[in-house]
């Protein structure tokens, strides 16, 4: 690839009279800092200042570059020095960087780049593009000095641009699979690490079928979503206790309650808008204006139907999203933080409410739903606590449901939520060999279990995103476990059915007796 920027530095006042020691400075720079990291004989790959013109307090640069040292990061590599020579003499400093053009000229062909050209023409970034001679140039405009450092051009390159397998120096953007285990585990997703032995099961039917009928939960409005009653409510409380006895408190964690209204920056400190945004619930707050609601009211009480253009006047920008994860507050409550690491590991966990997932046209019955419940378990530690932590809320799951005579299996996760933000990024991010565990329950007479615990390391993602620091600059990691709590109740009726003469005295000791209300026209009769 070759990259020509345009670009501007700007100091703080007239720097006429250094202009001779500018030009000084850019030879000097030309050789050294624009080519640092280069090998001798490979100067081409580096970057270089072709031309320059200083008009009282901006100074116009055209650097053009190889691909190791691109031209945004060696306009980036001048600030500093230059600020520091010119305010010593001059009591000049650099007050900001801006690009005006920035064009990057991409080889396409065999053993050369493939370019995704619809990906290309869906970004506003890209303001042209021109194809010549096996190559096409694309053109970024006015990025400021906040976009060089975060690497914006970089992130359209990676974007756009998907290298032939003999150059690893590119991520391949169209391939899912790469991230996950190519670059990040060791194994491949899907691959089962542990199961059960066979138990007796009490197979009905369709769980979601025999509940509704029983009354024990009853179809809501909204899709995706479930009235659950006293005995599906009463069956949930048994497991909650059971889970906890048996697995959190065992591994003391300590309960918090968790907001979960979450705010935009957040998730996108965690890469979930970059990687999940179309998986989520966003939320607006009204605006401050109270005639556009009297009209809103108006509108409904004289048609009786709810006006939603006159709705969405009234509302603000979506600003939060619904809790999609679940452990989202635990890294903001650590952000900027530092900790010692005599105080590892610092265990938490959440129960207090649902959680919310738009599956689109996924959602079915009781197992796949927009609004569902889990106990969240979120920890920081060194990598070894990390680690051992994770594989210590498997090992006592599966226990768990051995006692309970359920079937499992345990295989290596093949969707890391927190890894789909990276799939454009280059940061240095620490990943464990193995990212996320799923154990599921088997279902007769279906292919593929239920999942009802994912079981997660995330390295330094986290760390990093929400700069949480350790006393001594120690490795430090995060991990969680979501106990899913809804789909523990389907996978344990698939297999043990509605009787309850049939259910594990493990439950039993934990259930409480219920009444459901009668009610003449529910659950309707057959």
């Amino acid at each position: 690839m070759k990259f020509l920027l345009q670009g501007e530095i700007h100091f703080n006042k007239d720097a006429t009279e250094a202009e001779n020691e500018i030009g000084k400075f850019v030879d000097e720079a030309n050789k050294t800092i624009l080519l640092k990291g280069i090998p001798e004989g490979q100067e081409e790959l580096g970057a270089k200042i072709t031309s320059w013109n200083l008009d009282k307090h901006i100074l116009g640069v055209i650097i053009e570059s190889g691909n190791k040292v691109r031209s945004h990061d060696g306009i980036l590599r001048l600030k500093k020095p230059l600020g520091e020579l010119l305010g010593k003499k001059y009591h000049l400093g650099v007050r900001k960087l801006h690009v005006n053009s920035y064009k990057v000229t991409i080889p396409i062909g065999d053993g050369e780049y493939k370019f995704n050209l619809d990906a290309a023409r869906a970004l506003p970034n890209i303001h042209d593009m021109e194809i010549k001679d096996n190559a096409i140039t694309i053109e970024i405009k006015n990025m400021d000095e906040s976009s060089l450092r975060k690497q914006v051009a970089n992130r359209i390159i990676k974007h756009v641009v998907i290298k032939e397998e003999s150059n690893d120096d590119i991520i391949k953007a169209d391939d899912d699979k790469d991230l996950t285990y190519s670059v990040v585990t060791k194994y491949i997703p899907g691959e089962i690490i542990a199961q059960s032995n066979e138990f007796k099961t009490y197979y009905e039917g369709d769980v979601t079928e025999l509940a509704v009928k029983k009354g024990w939960i009853k179809p809501f409005p909204g899709r995706g979503q479930w009235f659950y009653g006293p005995e599906m409510t009463a069956l949930q409380r048994a497991f909650e206790k059971v889970l906890i006895d048996r697995i959190i408190e065992k591994l003391d964690f300590q309960e918090a309650l968790f907001p979960k209204l979450i705010p935009l920056d957040t998730m996108n400190k965690m890469k979930y808008l970059e990687g999940l945004p179309e998986g989520m619930y966003y939320c607006s707050a009204p605006k401050r204006d109270p005639e556009v609601f009297n009209r809103f009211k108006n509108e409904i009480a004289i048609n009786r139907e709810i006006p939603i253009d006159i709705l969405e006047q009234g509302l603000k920008k979506p600003g939060y999203v619904m809790s999609a994860a679940q452990c989202e507050p635990f890294y903001e409550f650590l952000s900027h933080e530092v900790i010692d690491r005599e105080d590892l590991p610092i265990k938490f966990y959440d129960k207090s409410g649902w959680t919310y997932r738009w599956e689109s046209g996924g959602a079915k019955g009781m197992d796949r739903v927009h609004e569902f419940q889990r106990i969240e378990l979120v920890w920081l530690g060194t990598p070894e606590q990390t680690n051992k932590i994770r594989d210590d809320t498997l090992e006592l799951s599966h226990k768990l449901a051995n006692d309970l005579e359920l079937e499992w299996y345990t295989e290596i996760g093949d969707d890391p939520f927190y890894l789909e933000g990276r799939k454009i990024e280059s940061r240095n991010i620490e990943f464990p060999e193995v990212p996320k565990y799923e154990m599921r329950l088997k279902i007769p007479d279906a292919e593929k279990g239920v999942a009802v615990v994912s079981a997660n390391v995330h390295g330094t993602h986290f760390i990093q995103g929400f700069s949480i620091k350790e006393a001594h600059q120690d490795r430090i990691w995060t991990g969680c476990t979501g106990l899913g709590l809804t789909r523990w109740l389907f996978g344990f009726l698939a297999q043990k059915g509605f009787n309850k003469e049939n259910w594990p005295k493990l439950i039993l000791d934990e259930l409480k007796e219920v009444k459901t209300p009668k009610i003449l026209t529910w659950p309707k009769q057959d």
